[in-house]
């Protein structure tokens, strides 16, 4: 998923790198994306983790400059350069200048530098500047379309899990099935019927579009309240669902880039009467979105 963002983190104080953590989880999360934080304390776990991951998933290294009891940043800046690894890093230190003249002295690019006190604000404005390429519209529209095809499959999968454990069983699957979908489905109606008939609501899933699944789930849940302290909080924070990801799907589908007067690029989509345009804030409120509704499906999963 696109919407995870990488961070390796080089950081040997246990204490500060706990209290520090949540800053940086703050920051990722308020513009939409997910944070996977991966910390190692050693040049020597940063070299193994190039052996086992190549560390090119990542979007950001932020590294102590002065590691205790392992080598200090120079030595990381010249091991991740030699091995052609060009991801941004934030050095950090509570003697910043010694930071500024290693940096100047290899003539390095994509090196930030911050004093401890001030690694909140120097990781958010280089976090912003890694994202940018994500933003990019064509970036951002495929991004949206496969996040949003990911989580009407893991409807489909909650709706699975449903009937593997017979909850389903307190919702009129039968009568969903002749209201919502055969009348709704006027061309297919003798080919549903029978597949239904032969393997249930689970033989024809694949075939229903993403609003009948997110009825049918909702449906479901909404007959099993009781069954765990979560569903409830599940379905109220699923109530906008259509409207924030299968309407959303359905406007990038109809989508064309602009160039307005002053040179920008910007979404515009037209469906119908109706005119949507698409810009650097939109494309942020729907990757909260997005990520709410990918995290509590998750969850969902998690308690049925």
């Amino acid at each position: 998923m696109k919407l995870n963002y990488y961070i390796l983190w080089v950081e040997d104080d246990n204490s500060w790198y706990e209290t520090t953590t949540e800053l940086f989880r703050e920051t990722v999360e308020g513009h939409g994306f997910n944070p996977i934080i991966k910390r190692k304390k050693t040049l020597d776990e940063v070299i193994q983790e190039l052996v086992d991951d190549g560390l090119k998933k990542y979007d950001i290294f932020l590294i102590d400059f002065n590691l205790r009891n392992s080598a200090d940043g120079s030595s990381i800046i010249d091991f991740l350069r030699e091995k052609n690894i060009y991801t941004d890093i934030i050095f950090y230190s509570s003697d910043k200048q010694t930071i500024i003249e290693s940096i100047k002295e290899r003539e390095l690019e994509g090196v930030y530098h911050s004093d401890r006190k001030e690694i909140e604000d120097k990781f958010e404005k280089v976090f912003l500047t890694t994202i940018k390429k994500i933003e990019e519209i064509n970036s951002m529209r495929g991004l949206i379309v496969g996040e949003t095809s990911d989580l009407d499959e893991m409807i489909e999968e909650r709706l699975q899990q449903c009937t593997e454990l017979d909850i389903a069983k307190a919702f009129d699957i039968d009568k969903f099935f002749n209201e919502q979908i055969l009348e709704k489905e006027q061309g297919k109606c003798k080919w549903l019927k029978a597949e239904y008939e032969k393997g249930g609501i689970t033989a024809i899933l694949p075939r229903l579009d993403a609003i009948r699944k997110l009825e049918l789930l909702r449906g479901i849940l909404k007959k099993n309240k009781e069954k765990h302290q979560y569903i409830p909080s599940f379905i109220k924070v699923n109530a906008p669902y259509q409207s924030e990801v299968i309407d959303v799907r359905n406007k990038f589908a109809h989508s064309k880039v602009i160039i307005n007067g002053d040179g920008k690029e910007f979404l515009k989509a037209q469906i119908g009467d109706n005119h949507f345009e698409f810009n650097e804030e939109s494309f942020k409120e729907i990757r909260i979105n997005l990520k709410k509704h990918r995290d509590s499906l998750m969850e969902l999963k998690e308690c049925l």
